[in-house]
């Protein structure tokens, strides 16, 4: 059996307009674009409407970079999460070459192999319940038995509260998904499919926030130029 096609839960708990700022990776010394996201943070971090993202982290045993990012609302108004998008060198290098823009290109990203991130920093506290669920629905064409043990790892990491400030971590390389935040003990989830579908979230053709979507592809394209 297969997970429900929709993200109408997710839609339902964090619907809205996404128009949350952008952030390009390869503008990253830009005085103009990080004054357009509100100012830059420490050093070596970017902030996305107000919440700060290292430039560079290290999962999965590889360094990933900051590619784009923005705001996922509730309501068109209420701000829940931001999202940072994070990619390793290898996987920018092949997409560069590759030569793909548009949804070939997202659909390439979320295919890849190789080791990238979603980021999540929520601007409030939510249930952990209501994160999960619009997380697990908003999944597309994954079996059934590895959407819930993706439920189950979910739940471990993020518990009853997910706290103004928390981050999780979404970090997938081949067939393997890593979720952590700062605290909790990090679960792994392997299976065919998942990490295509995780980042189908927010790059595929009706991604639950098209801010995300469209912060990668600023980001990637001022990169490739």
């Amino acid at each position: 059996p297969k997970n429900p096609m929709s993200a109408k839960r997710h839609e339902q708990l964090m619907t809205g307009a996404s128009t949350g700022l952008l952030v390009c990776a390869a503008a990253i010394a830009a005085i103009a674009v990080a004054s357009s996201l509100g100012g830059g943070g420490a050093a070596g971090e970017l902030v996305i409407d107000g919440l700060a993202f290292p430039q560079s982290l290290r999962t999965a045993g590889a360094t990933q970079q900051l590619m784009g990012g923005g705001t996922r609302y509730k309501y068109g108004a209420v701000k829940v999460y931001a999202v940072g998008v994070y990619l390793d060198s290898g996987g920018v290098a092949t997409l560069k070459r590759s030569g793909k823009r548009g949804q070939a290109l997202f659909d390439a990203v979320s295919g890849s192999r190789t080791a990238k991130t979603l980021l999540l920093r929520f601007h409030r506290s939510v249930g952990g319940k209501a994160v999960v669920d619009a997380l697990r629905d908003a999944l597309k064409g994954v079996s059934k038995p590895l959407v819930e043990r993706f439920e189950v790892a979910l739940k471990a990491v993020l518990g009853e509260l997910v706290a103004r400030g928390a981050q999780l971590y979404l970090t997938c390389k081949a067939d393997s998904l890593y979720v952590s935040d700062a605290a909790a003990p990090g679960q792994t989830v392997g299976g065919k499919g998942l990490c295509l579908a995780l980042f189908g979230v927010y790059l595929g053709k009706q991604p639950v926030s098209q801010a995300v979507k469209d912060g990668f592809e600023a980001g990637f394209a001022a990169l490739a130029a």
